[in-house]
């Protein structure tokens, strides 16, 4: 009765998990995925009002849209840098 709720899997999935490498790409996409992310929401920061005014009277832009676009920046690099060790063979 409980192979019943089991999903199916091939050999593949099987190997992959048990290397521990399934936890590990799924971590990576989920990185690359928010770094976008954060980076889009620091492009639209980086453009806005207070930013404009921030660079004015500063001559830099504020510190979240800094912080959003670095954040971005780092989040993407890991994600990217955890996808291409994680295929590798051990």
């Amino acid at each position: 009765m409980d192979d019943y709720w089991q999903l199916p899997y091939t050999l593949a999935d099987q190997k992959l998990i048990e290397r521990g490498g399934f936890m590990t790409k799924a971590i990576s996409i989920a990185l690359i995925v928010g770094g976008i992310v954060l980076l889009y929401f620091g492009g639209q920061a980086f453009n806005s009002v207070s930013s404009e005014v921030s660079r004015v009277f500063t001559g830099s832009p504020t510190n979240k849209a800094i912080m959003l676009i670095v954040g971005g920046v780092v989040a993407t690099i890991a994600g990217l840098t955890g996808v291409a060790l994680s295929g590798r063979k051990r």
